[in-house]
């Protein structure tokens, strides 16, 4: 880096992150109720949205609006074994650990699914790792990071001595499997340790030397030495020195190349025939160009998870996702809307990568973390293993010394009279976390609000924009927390089924639009029906001590109130569409005391399938314990904005169920009937049920049981709380319903 650069950043010593609220339309994406923007490197900013799609509803998107051509932060394209796949996670494991920093990275090209291999080129610091299986357009980045959008037209030559002399020949594919095409193949140790062919093959041995030797390079040429020739064979090992010739002995290439000799040499280059590509340092393969000159060219507009690359006219780029399939998280978009919402930010090409449930957004954020991390709602519930990926990075290490300060909060939205708590943290030149240069003091620098020394904010009855300063040392940064009133408020309960004397303590969630709102239930106006109890200020309901009596509570704010319908007994709740379901009994029992609910006032769609956090839901509800008191659990996928955020933590916090791995809960991961055993036995032990031992648990998959999860599948059966299929089988993996879940909660608390 040069010395004015690092200059330049040692002198930062304010911070801002920007909070926008209100109807800002964006075309492409609708209404824009909530956006922040906040740099997390060098002149590199993530920008969050959350709006309204007139059609599709709820959107959420990031982007990653980075200057990267100047020379600090780098695009890198990973690329792994060709025939591996890959989490975006542990692509950023590897990248870290090759001596680069991660700031920023999306989930790449479209691939194969069954064999890894990228559609398009890909290339990492001007070695070619792969042709790619359909190459078409390329995103390219030359040596300042200057992004394009290019064709690839890429001859791969093979010049070999034959028993007949020198004879060119035509390499199709490089570090791509065999198809249909019957084509001259090449290999090298990145794509795997062997050719992965199968029936007759002609496979030729080279040895290049070196391993830098064996990766090709536009406009250069690799001499190696053949080392053997075999027909009618496959699947040939291929060592760190060596490539490999290979194609199936039918094909037109099969004759010439059964005549290369060992001890022979052969050269192989690869040609630009339109010099589009030469000198590029970084190169990915996109699965649609939907814009280009700032035009729209795209025509279909599906709505899915979408992941792209904008570039504007400087050269600079903006990578982005958005989530979809998603109905409380996101919607999706179009390709059309797509193309549209990234030229509105300033782009003029905009390329389509893969997108579904390969869609993957990770970030670092300054000061927090040392190591990037997914930031979006994979639609799948996890992070789909991939073939590439475009980073962020940059090279060095920071020295840890202060230079910036940054403000976090768990929600910037808020109502009048809400807290907010912001935290403070530093980082250094490289915006790597850093200890503070001193305590940290607050102060309300606009807007009515008052903040203490902790940080908790607490905002003013004025709406509008409130700024709060944070100092430690000689540094200070700015958090903007967008007062609002024009509120959307649904109670934590639709109705109440509850016992003489119970109390039920009812929360309200606010949102602004479609984005969450902070709040607090005090600033609600609570009441109910005088025959049924009472209800205080925050919410909290005694039930009266007369059974068989109904009533409602009200809740209100503003001119806006909402009614909950509550029985005081234990009144069963039907649904019409259960009415000759095996699991009627127990649905009807659990939905009488509020643990489970319907999709609606009728219907309860009893064989849909359960998500793991809709499961710890039922358990919260059963526990009747208050999950708005757990400490957070810390995992990537578990947002503060999402419903089941306070139901994940109770849960971890309770020894009821953990993660998949140490930053990944899975939540719309749909739960396994082991899974459920598993939690299913830590609530039993939590709540000091005492499980019958009579049960059957002997099944003919016990051997299909996880390890880990034995123990718990053999308890909660013994306990006769969840019993085999009628085949004789556990089936451990399979998936659960509503119905199931409804039926073993229901055994397990009334046994």
């Amino acid at each position: 880096m040069e010395k004015k650069k690092l200059a330049a950043m040692l002198a930062l010593s304010l911070t801002l992150c920007t909070v926008l609220s209100g109807y800002a339309f964006q075309d492409g994406i609708g209404n824009v109720y909530y956006e922040s923007n906040r740099e997390i490197a060098r002149q590199t900013y993530i920008k969050e949205q959350i709006a309204g799609h007139i059609q599709n509803g709820i959107e959420h998107a990031y982007m990653v609006n980075s200057d990267e051509i100047d020379g600090f932060i780098q695009p890198y394209v990973f690329s792994g074994e060709i025939n591996g796949k890959y989490t975006l996670t542990s692509m950023i494991d590897w990248i870290e650990k090759s001596g680069y920093r991660v700031v920023a990275g999306i989930n790449g090209d479209l691939y194969d699914t069954a064999t890894g291999t990228p559609k398009g080129l890909t290339i990492h610091n001007g070695k070619i790792k792969s042709s790619g299986y359909a190459p078409d357009r390329v995103l390219a980045f030359d040596a300042s990071g200057a992004a394009s959008l290019a064709t690839v037209n890429l001859t791969y030559n093979l010049n070999a001595m034959t028993a007949n002399g020198e004879v060119p020949m035509q390499i199709n594919y490089f570090n791509v499997p065999h198809g249909g095409a019957k084509g001259l193949h090449l290999f090298n140790r990145q794509y795997a340790s062997n050719t992965k062919t199968t029936g007759n093959c002609v496979e030729v041995v080279l040895d290049a030397g070196s391993v830098e030797n064996t990766e090709p390079i536009i406009g250069e040429t690799i001499t190696a030495t053949v080392v053997s020739v075999t027909s009618n064979t496959c699947n040939t090992a291929i060592s760190d020195n060596q490539l490999v010739l290979s194609t199936v002995s039918d094909s037109a290439a099969a004759p010439m190349l059964a005549t290369l000799t060992p001890g022979s040499t052969v050269d192989i280059s690869v040609t630009d025939n339109d010099g589009s590509l030469t000198d590029k340092k970084e190169v990915i393969g996109v699965y649609h160009v939907i814009a280009e000159n700032g035009m729209v060219t795209a025509t279909s507009n599906s709505i899915n998870p979408r992941t792209a690359v904008g570039i504007k006219s400087d050269g600079s780029i903006i990578i982005y996702g958005v989530d979809g399939r998603q109905s409380s998280v996101s919607a999706g978009l179009g390709l059309v809307d797509l193309a549209k919402h990234l030229i509105a930010q300033g782009c003029t090409t905009v390329l389509n990568m893969d997108g579904g449930g390969s869609t993957s957004f990770a970030v670092r954020y300054p000061g927090i973390k040392d190591k990037a991390s997914v930031i979006n709602s994979p639609s799948e519930g996890s992070l789909r293993k991939l073939s590439n990926g475009l980073f962020l990075v940059y090279q060095g290490q920071g020295d840890g010394m202060a230079e910036n300060l940054h403000v976090y909060s768990a929600m910037t939205l808020a109502m009048p009279g809400a807290d907010v708590q912001l935290k403070t943290y530093a980082s250094d030149s490289y915006y790597e976390p850093a200890n503070l240069p001193g305590s940290v003091s607050y102060e309300v620098t606009k807007g009515e609000g008052e903040v203490n020394d902790t940080g908790l904010y607490t905002a003013g009855m004025q709406t509008g924009s409130d700024e709060i300063m944070a100092r430690s040392g000689n540094l200070s940064a700015v958090a903007k927390v967008e007062v609002v009133d024009d509120i959307i408020f649904t109670p934590s309960v639709t109705s109440l089924m509850i016992d003489p004397k119970e109390t039920k303590d009812i929360n309200v969630i606010a949102k602004f639009g479609f984005a969450p709102v902070k709040s607090k239930d005090s600033l609600f106006k609570w009441s109910c029906d005088k025959n049924i109890g009472t209800i205080d200020e925050n919410g909290l309901f005694t039930a009266t001590e007369q059974p068989a009596v109904g009533g409602y509570i009200y809740v209100s704010y503003g001119e806006k109130t909402k009614s909950i319908p509550v029985q005081i007994g234990g009144t069963k709740i039907t649904f019409e569409d259960i009415q000759e379901h095996w699991a009627k009994d127990f649905i009807e029992t659990l939905a009488g005391k509020g643990i489970v609910k319907g999709m609606d006032q009728t219907t309860f769609l009893p064989d849909a399938q359960l998500t793991r956090a809709q499961f710890l839901t039922m358990l919260a509800a059963a526990s009747k314990e208050d999950v708005q008191t757990a400490p957070a659990s810390g995992f990537t996928d578990v947002l503060d904005t999402e419903w089941y955020y306070s139901y994940v933590n109770w849960g971890v916090s309770k020894g009821i169920v953990k993660g998949m791995d140490a930053t990944t809960f899975a939540p719309n991961a749909n739960i396994t009937r082991e899974q459920m055993a598993i939690m299913l036995k830590n609530y039993a032990t939590l709540t000091n049920i005492t499980l019958s031992t009579e049960g059957n648990t002997t099944f003919t998959d016990n051997a299909l049981i996880s390890p880990w999860a034995l123990e718990s599948v053999q308890a909660i059966a013994a306990g006769s709380i969840m019993s085999g299929r009628p085949e004789g089988n556990f089936d451990p993996q399979g998936v659960a319903t509503r119905a199931e879940a409804a039926t073993v909660l229901c055994k397990m608390l009334t046994q």
